[in-house]
């Protein structure tokens, strides 16, 4: 266990006595305890500073006397009960701080001709302290808002807030090293979060932190709620943990007020007051807050109506059902279970229904009407289509997925095609034989836009496995390890002229694992034929801190298709699609072949994906024991573009390409 370092300051009664408070020594009565019970003696040093002893220079001269010069991995903790306000920085350094003010803390002596302690000048102390590999925990009780939004508060309610300064402070006033450091254009002004610093405050930067009466007395709401939290979840929690149960007791009793914590790097799933680094495997958290349940996902996350979580890796199988999406979170309803009011759940998505595509008819009534009654009766059971939907040309723009089917050769044929007139299939003849082709066409185009198309579950996940390209050189079978992959937002190979033709490029494609653990993947290509398959990288783990290669090690060939001339302009489209998951899954639900070409036999029969990865890829069915229990999984996608193309096109090049 590393050793503690605590500084511990709590202020109720100033020298301006109209600011006194009521609660905040109590605050480092319970801090002083929750630490006690927390760590050994011999690992936890604590200093105190209480009213009249918490002057600006004393707050000063214990940080940097009991939390400087602390040794590496050991922790420093600033503990700060009482008054915030806001000012103006000096002149001197206005640039120091964009909003041209700052936070403050307001010191027992404050505006007792003394300087509150400015947030820049915490800043500095901060650096002090991480600069010889400390870790810096800071936990803020206190308002950090304009004195504006003190009305209409609860009467047993008392927000820690001290009015605003109006005028700045004398640059002697304040720190040297503050004011050396903002006018030495050579090094950052001071203020930025700081690696090996975690910081927990009460509210936001206009916010107020608020103190009320309990049953042990007047406490700060977010110090009561982190005490109430660190009971409950015991020595394993992480900050970020800790933030979140906090955070749902405060936000529970008080709308307005909304704690925050600030971390870089992976310091935020560290225990707390520890130092084991415990990745959270699950980025999605349900609580219950003000009577309903909700997810910390909405629309902005991909959620939709409809979608369902479930408990990361519970058994036996806990769901909710999403019932309202908001655009950072969503409502949802517990399937069958009752979840526990004060306790909070990882949760992972387990299904979202995949948005139907859109199908507009610019054809006759008759076809119209034809065509809409087969996609009704296209899907399971003679069921509708789940993967299209029949919507008038008006309706398009309200579907992300869309095409078209376009009556055309004088009314005797009708073909799919995309909202661009470009034709996605070949034309059919306008007969029950061609509206059955055309539903066919439609379904299987749709299921490869699905899958395109779709959005990832765990961006944490998704940035865990890197899908790299690396040009093979010819007659090079494996690329080096210090290769330059091509970057992934802009794939674009090219054939090469040998003088007698052209040889289509070849690639290296790698999975690399960022992370620590073992991780499941399945690669895709979708093919601009709308074909779909998983030939690259059927399925297996990659191994943490490892690096897996497609295709079992060889070069990939990326060729226009056999029936596409090989001439300058020409080109053609991949999809890569890496499915990632924490566990095993099938990729048969994946596999589509070209357009109208008859599908390879399966030992398991043809499976749609109806749902999102089709269950990761019917991984409950596709177990060896069909009683295995059905367990939640992490799971995300990324897709890439890749582009083949054949230089030459007119206007690319000023001369004959097979000259290049």
């Amino acid at each position: 266990m590393p050793k503690v370092h605590a500084l511990l300051v709590g202020i109720d009664m100033y020298r301006l006595p109209h600011l006194n408070l009521r609660g905040c020594v109590n605050d480092v009565r319970l801090a002083e305890q929750l630490l006690r019970e927390r760590i050994v003696p011999t690992d936890l040093v604590i200093e105190k500073l209480c009213d009249e002893q918490a002057t600006r220079a004393g707050i000063v001269e214990a940080f940097r006397s009991h939390l400087g010069g602390l040794g590496v991995d050991d922790i420093a903790l600033f503990w700060y009960s009482g008054h915030g306000s806001t000012g103006p920085l000096p002149e001197g350094i206005w640039y120091a701080e964009s909003a041209g003010m700052c936070q403050t803390v307001v010191c027992h002596d404050s505006r007792a001709d003394v300087a509150d302690l400015y947030d820049k000048e915490l800043a500095v102390l901060a650096h002090e302290v991480v600069s010889t590999g400390a870790t810096l925990v800071t936990i803020m009780d206190a308002c950090h808002s304009r004195s504006a939004m003190r009305e209409g508060l609860p009467p047993d309610l008392h927000p820690r807030l001290a009015p605003g300064l109006e005028a700045p402070p004398q640059l002697r006033d304040l720190l040297p090293e503050l004011v050396a450091g903002a006018a030495d254009s050579s090094v950052p002004v001071p203020g930025a979060q700081l690696p090996r610093h975690v910081a927990f405050s009460a509210c936001d930067e206009w916010g107020l932190a608020n103190e009320r009466h309990f049953p042990d007395g007047w406490h700060g709401v977010f110090t009561e709620a982190l005490g109430h939290t660190l009971a409950r979840l015991g020595h394993g929690a992480t900050y970020r943990q800790v933030l979140s149960y906090a955070r749902c007791r405060v936000e529970g009793r008080l709308m307005r007020q909304i704690p925050h914590l600030e971390a870089t790097g992976g310091l935020a799933d560290r225990e707390i007051f520890g130092g084991v680094l415990r990745p959270r495997m699950a980025r999605v958290t349900m609580r219950y807050l003000r009577g309903q349940w909700e997810v910390d996902a909405g629309a902005i996350h991909g959620v939709v109506t409809g979608s369902r979580f479930a408990v990361h890796r519970s058994s036996p199988f806990r769901e909710v059902d999403v019932a309202e999406v908001d655009t950072q979170r969503s409502i949802v309803e517990p399937v069958g279970w009752a979840p526990h009011e004060e306790q909070q759940y990882d949760m992972v998505l387990t299904d979202v229904p995949l948005p139907p595509v859109a199908v507009s008819v610019q054809a006759d009534p008759d076809i119209v009407h034809r065509l809409t009654g087969a996609v009704r009766a296209a899907g399971p059971g003679g069921g509708p289509s789940p993967h299209i939907r029949i919507v008038p040309t008006s309706d398009e723009s309200v579907f992300q997925l869309r095409m078209r089917v376009c009556q055309g050769d004088s009314g005797r044929t009708i073909q799919v095609t995309g909202l661009d007139g470009r034709p996605l299939a070949p034309p059919v003849p306008v007969d029950d034989r061609g509206i059955q082709q055309t539903v066919h066409d439609l379904e299987h185009i749709a299921r490869w836009l699905q899958v395109r198309n779709l959005e990832s579950a765990s961006p944490a996940l998704e940035e865990a496995i890197q899908l790299e390209c690396v040009l093979a050189l010819p007659g090079q079978q494996r690329p080096p390890r210090d290769s330059v992959p091509a970057p992934v937002k802009d794939l674009n190979f090219t054939y090469t002229w040998t003088g007698t033709g052209w040889v289509p490029p070849s690639v290296f494609v790698r999975l690399r694992n960022t992370t620590d653990r073992k991780l499941f993947c399945v690669l895709l290509d979708l093919t601009d034929r709308h074909r779909m398959h998983a030939d690259l990288f059927p399925g297996e783990y990659v191994a943490g801190r490892w690096t897996a290669e497609a295709g079992n090690g060889a070069a990939v060939t990326l060729s226009l298709p056999p029936d596409q001339p090989v001439e300058p302009g020409a080109s053609v489209t991949d999809w890569l699609v890496l499915l990632i998951a924490e566990e095993p899954f099938s990729s048969a639900p994946f596999t589509l072949p070209r357009l109208r070409q008859a599908p390879r036999p399966s030992a398991r029969g043809g499976r749609g994906v109806t749902g999102v990865l089709g269950q990761l890829g019917l991984l409950a069915v596709e177990r060896d024991a069909e009683t295995a229990p059905h367990v939640a999984l992490d799971w995300a996608v990324k897709t890439v573009e890749v582009i083949t193309r054949v230089p030459g096109r007119p206007g690319d090049l000023d001369q004959d390409p097979r000259t290049q």
